[in-house]
């Protein structure tokens, strides 16, 4: 779907994750989902083979360019975003680490990460403070040499089993995010709490669930993001994975209109195939041409994200209209597919579930609407 402009390693790449969708995600994912369980095992393979695709191929990993991941992730998100999803705060962590983490976070972490031992988690939301990052509660407190970390944390994906967590905290008392950083802590750690998994609409295989911190100790080797600078790498993280979100809602959009095409085009009804119906033809026309936008919209944020531009509006703008257009039009495609698209074996019902879920991850639609609105008052 983004694949325009990538050389044979790349398209190679992309046809790896391709047949780890159809072989190994899945016959599966269903009955994961059905569990209400998070497939471990499967996540820590796939984070193996695509877990360093933005990590440099020096430091162990793909070296990829964001067109290449966002083609990647859009691959697996036909069998599930949510597992996609997970896979994405796992990059987004490796990612950090290559390109900030110290020499000593990087060789104490990268390699497990890289080869899927161990699993990243982002900890930013907290109980109270979702949309508005910039107020979390969460306390990192100098001790000796190093600090304590007191609060707690929410819609922490892959939770469930991540060995490595990203927390984000304040360590001084200046306004916003200027006193905000970030510190690594580890799964084992004294005083790390981890709650049960969250029951949800669906996207169970994420493992999202809370976390308390409480006097959880760290060196100064686990200070990550500098006080002062955690915002900034915060929204950083953010804005990536916004965009690749939004390639992987194009992809559910995307199979979601095929499925309901052949699905009509095999079906009848007084006399004629159910797609020449119009009742059924335009409101698939219609999710076409929002398809067609969002693909657009991500296209110029990709691009902005690979030539090292500033793409938090275009982001914000992709992420808006991918994730509104998937939700609509998957609908409409299930409608289309009448009793069918209702059910699990569809793959559809799990797209809409994803689809809704995607319009809360990395800040929701009304969020996207006051970083769009911010620029036009710019203006």
């Amino acid at each position: 779907m983004f694949e325009t402009g990538c050389d044979e390693t790349e398209r190679a790449l992309i046809g790896e994750a391709r047949r780890f969708a159809e072989e190994r995600l899945a016959p599966v994912i269903e009955d994961w989902e059905a569990r209400r369980a998070m497939p471990e095992a499967l996540l820590r393979e796939a984070a193996g083979r695509f877990g360093g695709l933005l990590a440099p191929e020096a430091m162990g990993g793909r070296g990829a360019r964001v067109r290449v991941a966002a083609s990647v992730l859009a691959a697996l998100a036909r069998a599930d975003l949510a597992f996609g999803f997970s896979l994405v705060v796992h990059i987004n962590l490796a990612a950090a680490l290559s390109r900030g983490g110290t020499e000593e976070q990087r060789a104490r972490y990268l390699p497990a990460l890289l080869s899927g031992e161990t699993i990243g988690a982002f900890c930013l939301t907290e109980p109270e403070t979702g949309s508005d990052a910039a107020s979390i509660s969460t306390a990192a407190r100098p001790e000796g040499a190093g600090w304590r970390l007191d609060g707690e944390k929410a819609w922490v994906t892959n939770a469930a089993c991540a060995g490595l967590f990203n927390v984000f905290a304040r360590a001084g008392e200046g306004p916003g995010g200027k006193a905000m950083g970030s510190f690594l802590v580890e799964r084992g750690d004294s005083g790390l709490e981890i709650g049960p998994a969250y029951a949800m609409l669906g996207c169970h295989v994420m493992g999202a669930g809370g976390l308390t911190l409480s006097g959880v100790r760290v060196g100064p080797d686990r200070a990550f993001a500098p006080v002062g600078e955690g915002f900034r790498a915060a929204m950083r993280g953010i804005d990536l994975a916004r965009v690749l979100l939004s390639a992987m809602c194009c992809a559910i959009l995307d199979d979601a209109i095929e499925t309901a095409r052949r699905s009509a085009a095999s079906r009848r009804a007084f006399g004629a195939p159910t797609l020449d119906r119009q009742g059924v033809l335009f409101p698939l026309a219609d999710a076409a041409t929002a398809l067609r936008a969002a693909q657009l919209l991500t296209e110029e944020a990709i691009g902005l994200l690979d030539s090292g531009g500033d793409a938090r509006l275009a982001a914000a703008h992709a992420k808006k209209a991918s994730t509104r257009a998937a939700f609509t039009g998957i609908a409409a495609a299930m409608q289309a597919m009448g009793g069918l698209g209702f059910r699990r074996e569809s793959r559809l019902p799990r797209h809409l579930e994803a689809a809704k879920m995607a319009e809360y991850l990395d800040g929701t639609t009304e969020i996207q609407n006051v970083v769009i609105g911010r620029a036009l008052a710019r203006t």
